[in-house]
Parts: C-alpha cells; sequence; structure tokens
C-alpha cells in the first residue's frame, strides 16, 4: 500500500447484545471518530448475573490491546489467589475421592495466575466507557435484511429499526443473529452432557468451612464423573464455587436453570473428602442454589454473511472447562475492532468480516472442543486416561498453553493482511 492515507469515508457499526463482547467491541470502535457505534440490548438496563469469570493471560493482552479502559476496568475488579506461594497458579488440582483423596495432581502455572472479575462489576465498568446516548435498551432483534450494496436493516420486536452498514450480533448462546446466519434449527446449542451447580460464598464462611489456603487460591478437586472449581474473586470477599456433574445424559427440561436439588447433591459427593462435601454445604447455603446445564455450538460454517457478523457466545458458545468464554470474546472484539479500523468505505465491511471469520472461526471452535475435553480429564473420563493421575499430570501441564500464549498483536497482523489481499 502507499504511505498515501486515504481519509476514511464514515460508516455504522450496530452492535446487537451488551454482555463483555459487545462492550468491548464498542469501547475498541469508539477511538475511530469516522465509525458511528451503537448498542442495543435486549434487557431493559445494563445488568449481568453475579458469577466469578476468568480471566486469561491471552484476554488480559487483548483488554490491553483494545482500550487502556477496557484493561483498567479489568485491573479495578481483578482478583488472583490470595497466598504468594500460588501467585502464578491457575488451580491446584487435586485428588476429591478415593483411595488417592487429597493428593496434588498437578499445579496448573501461568504468566498471571488464576485471575477472575466478578461479572457484574466488570461490565459496570466497562459501561462507563460507553456514552450513553449510544446504548439503547429492550431492543430485542425479530429480524435482520441485509440487501446487497446496501446497509442491514435490524427491526426490533418493538416496531422500531435501526439501519447500519455493519451488525455485529453479540447476543449470546439464544443469538436472534446466529439464527439469521445460519438458520433457526442450525443456529441451535446443543447439551454437554454437564451441570454445573453455582454459587457466590461469601469469603468469611468459606475460610470457617474450608481453612485459609483452600478458600483463598484456586482448587479442582477431580473425582469419577464428578469435579469442583473454587477460587476467589471479587477483590477476596467472595468464594466463587461450581461443583460439576459429567455424567448427564440428556436435559429434558425447557429451562436451563433449575433450583438444585439439595439430597441429590449431597448425594452425590457423599462419597468425597471433606473438602468437597464443605462445598456443598456452602453452596446449598446461599440463596436460591442453583443448576445450570450446560450447552455448547456445534461448529458453525461461517461466522458472518454480507455484513452481518457473529461473535462470543452467539458464535462459539463453551462449556467453562477452560475458562475461556469471555476470553475468546474479548479476543473476537479486538480482531473485529482492529478490521473495521481498516474500512475506508462501507463497501469493504464484507472484506472485514470474512478476515475476522478466517482468523477466527477455526482457533474458537477448538476451544470448544478442547473445553469438553478438559471437562472429561477433570471428571476422570478422557479416554485412554481415566483416573491415571500420571497421564492426567502430562496433560495438564501443557494442553492450554497454545490458548493462553497466542500473540495476540500477530493475529491482528494476520487478520489485516488477509483483508489487505481480499481488497
Amino acid at each position: 500500500m502507499s504511505s498515501a492515507k486515504v481519509s476514511p469515508k464514515p460508516f455504522s457499526v450496530a452492535i446487537i447484545g451488551a454482555g463483555i463482547g459487545g462492550l468491548c467491541t464498542a469501547i475498541a470502535l469508539l477511538k475511530y471518530p469516522h465509525i458511528d457505534v451503537q448498542v442495543y440490548e435486549a434487557a431493559p438496563t445494563f445488568g449481568e448475573i453475579g458469577a466469578g469469570v476468568g480471566i486469561a493471560p491471552n484476554a488480559q493482552q487483548a483488554l490491553e490491546l483494545i482500550a487502556p479502559e477496557a484493561r483498567a476496568a479489568y485491573d479495578k475488579h481483578a482478583t488472583g489467589n490470595m497466598w504468594p506461594k500460588h501467585a502464578k497458579t491457575l488451580a491446584d488440582y487435586v485428588v476429591g475421592e478415593g483411595e488417592h483423596e487429597g493428593e496434588l495432581i498437578h499445579a496448573q502455572l501461568n504468566a498471571s495466575g488464576q485471575q477472575s472479575v466478578h461479572r457484574a462489576h466488570f461490565l459496570d465498568e466497562l459501561v462507563k466507557s460507553v456514552p450513553s446516548q449510544r446504548a439503547h435498551f429492550n431492543k430485542r432483534v425479530d429480524s435482520l435484511k441485509d440487501k446487497q450494496g446496501g446497509p442491514v436493516v435490524v427491526h426490533f420486536k418493538d416496531g422500531t429499526t435501526a439501519i447500519a452498514d455493519a451488525v455485529i450480533g453479540a447476543d449470546g448462546v439464544h443469538s436472534t443473529v446466529r439464527a439469521h446466519l445460519l438458520g433457526k434449527e442450525a443456529a441451535k446449542p446443543v447439551f454437554a452432557g454437564s451441570v454445573a451447580y453455582r454459587a457466590l460464598v461469601p469469603m468469611d464462611k468459606a475460610v470457617e468451612k474450608l481453612g485459609e489456603e483452600f478458600a483463598g487460591n484456586a482448587f479442582f478437586l477431580c473425582g469419577r464423573g464428578k469435579a469442583s472449581l473454587s477460587y476467589p474473586t471479587d477483590g477476596g470477599h467472595l468464594l466463587n464455587v461450581v461443583l460439576f456433574d459429567f455424567e448427564q445424559e440428556t436435559w429434558e427440561h425447557e429451562k436451563w436453570v433449575l433450583p438444585a436439588d439439595p439430597e441429590a447433591l449431597r448425594r452425590m459427593f457423599s462419597t468425597w473428602g471433606a473438602s468437597s462435601r464443605a462445598l456443598v454445604e456452602l453452596l446449598l447455603a446461599t440463596p436460591n442454589p442453583s443448576v445450570w446445564a450446560m450447552w455448547d455450538h456445534p461448529p458453525a460454517p461461517t461466522y458472518t454473511k454480507g455484513r452481518i457478523a457473529m461473535m462470543g457466545d452467539a458464535a462459539h458458545a463453551t462449556t467453562p472447562y477452560q475458562g475461556q468464554g469471555a476470553g475468546q470474546a474479548i479476543e473476537d472484539a479486538l480482531v473485529l475492532a482492529t478490521l473495521l479500523a481498516e474500512v475506508t468505505e462501507p463497501s469493504m465491511v464484507q472484506n472485514a468480516f470474512l478476515a475476522y471469520d478466517q482468523v477466527r472461526r477455526v482457533r474458537t471452535q477448538r476451544v470448544v472442543s478442547t473445553s469438553r475435553d478438559s471437562g472429561q480429564l477433570v471428571g476422570m473420563r478422557a479416554e485412554g486416561v481415566g483416573s491415571d493421575l500420571e497421564k492426567m499430570r502430562q496433560l495438564l501441564s501443557f494442553r492450554v498453553h497454545w490458548i493462553w500464549n497466542r500473540d495476540m498483536v500477530a493475529q491482528n497482523r494476520e487478520a489485516v493482511q488477509l483483508f489487505k489481499e481480499s481488497l
């Protein structure tokens, strides 16, 4: 390309959904005065369920590149392990039941150790960087019309419409944008064969029942068909507790979240060690303990069509066993914004989205499939591994490095190169 810079023509971007991915994309695009960004959220206000969300080194690097205020939102709320000796540990994987109960399988290390944010507080912080006139609520998408060569028309259920040169679906696992791109049936998520009991427990109660080291640091307790994950979040005021059951063949209920059955949960972990049983009681003592069905997406043949693209859970909903749901949405946001910043006229949006699809689809779909594998591994159900601790140790020592260690600047460079070649 010649050094003479083409001054870009103004164009508009509509982001459907104001979760972590949608807000990060908006914040990244606000840097460019010629891009008019609008965010449309189905809910009446910005708001999220309280839960701990893991932010691994790859996502931390992506936040830094998105915008200083995105990284600052993370820095303000990031909570790591409380003990210095666990500072670089993602989690200690420990046997939770049976004759080896209490034995350390592997201490998984990475550049930052376990880092999480309280989802609602992190979103509150991100929201501050999005001017209120750019955020529109109660906007549930009804349909999308993408006419060849013209802008996209978004029809909302309240009878209003929005017109944009580019539409990004960041509308979660039940995405309407995904249904538009792939068709209703192909867009549906599938049950992943596992459920999770989740709760946020006050730290003082956790310390009382679990002791300071266990309550203040990340631990994965592993056993046959079950596992637990617990780590401090919200500045160490809360312990995020998740109990997994990998032996659910089907999910027959219409709802994805149900009230937990205390007796069933106690039975499930009745033969486990004291720490696991204490986690069960801590979880059941919280208001409205619930069980969540785990769903993910079969690989989509594409993440884009015309001037419409999807990202985050709308594109590649995943199980939580590698702590990458939010992380991959943040990576998507970075690549999308980097590409849209290269667009000098609206007709190039399609090229930008195709480059995004090429760079992000393979990686994110591999995250989805290997996350299922991770669940099988901690539930001692992995083929050829089972409860063989030595084999578990070997796999845990390296299997997520390809996710954590991806160079975000290089990923951007690759995307821009593909975009330029396509013009």
